[in-house]
């Protein structure tokens, strides 16, 4: 069973980073789609003409008018966002199905009790991520999230950076550094089971260098970068430079989301693993 699930999993990750790749050249030729009109490729320049002619006329698969994120993949309830309540289900799905063996193998109740209350935060994301259903039955919101939501809707992590930042940074360093996580914890007497919980496979690691491959460059080069270019221009500026680099030209926040859901996912389907093996 653990060679399956290894090669499963090989397989699994194998197709996520061609989808990945896929994804950042779809996205990179629409998000630049306009800019890329304006270029001659003969002159190897930006310009309004090429050869006597328009440029979007001489080079037609550019779109002028095709520019920022394909709504189709980045919107509410487009294909990035599907994918991540498949995922979300299929980590509750699994929690759900574990919690009994683990009532049944292990002496210490509280981490049964943890794993519940994992269960809880997992719910919470999922809830989050539909707006609670809003998403799909097309309620309209409240008065108070009318007020206080900035984006209008039945969820609490658009109220404010607390509810949205905090959760979210303590997300990434979970799916993003478990196996440091693991070595600090490995110092103190935590129970094993816990710590099985932190880091139940080194396999994950995969998943963590992706998450940092999307993270590490906006984090690092947004610190350091001044005031950028925004103004209107045929040719690449300051901004095109910084999202070039930065990975901007996909939505950020939505992709870490969907590396998120998914790290969660196996997460718990090789922690399955190590308790199927205990009974």
């Amino acid at each position: 069973m653990s060679i399956l699930l290894d090669n499963k999993y090989k397989i699994e990750i194998s197709i996520f980073i061609f989808f990945t790749f896929l994804l950042v050249i779809e996205s990179f030729f629409h998000f630049y789609s306009s800019k890329l009109s304006y270029f001659c490729f003969q002159d190897l320049k930006f310009s309004l003409l090429c050869n006597g002619q328009y440029t979007q006329q001489v080079y037609d698969f550019f779109d002028l008018y095709k520019t920022g994120y394909n709504p189709i993949i980045w919107n509410e309830n487009g294909i990035i966002e599907t994918i991540q309540i498949i995922f979300l289900l299929l980590t509750i799905f699994n929690i759900l199905k574990i919690l009994p063996s683990v009532k049944k193998i292990i002496i210490n109740q509280f981490f049964y009790f943890f794993l519940c209350f994992y269960l809880i935060l997992i719910l919470y994301y999922f809830f989050e991520e539909i707006s609670w259903g809003q998403h799909y039955f097309k309620w309209s919101s409240t008065n108070y999230f009318l007020e206080h939501n900035n984006q209008k809707e039945t969820n609490f992590h658009n109220i404010s950076n607390l509810l949205d930042q905090l959760p979210r940074t303590l997300l990434t360093v979970w799916c993003a550094l478990p196996f440091l996580i693991f070595k600090v914890f490995s110092k103190f007497n935590f129970n094993k089971m816990f710590l099985n919980f932190v880091y139940p496979s080194s396999q994950l690691r995969i998943i963590s260098y992706i998450l940092l491959i999307f993270l590490l460059p906006n984090l690092i080069v947004g610190s350091l970068v001044g005031e950028l270019d925004n103004n209107s221009t045929i040719s690449i500026n300051s901004t095109d430079i910084f999202n070039f680099i930065t990975l901007n030209f996909i939505r950020l926040s939505e992709f870490q989301e969907l590396i998120f859901t998914i790290y969660l996912y196996y997460h718990i389907i090789f922690f399955k693993k190590l308790i199927l093996s205990k009974i």
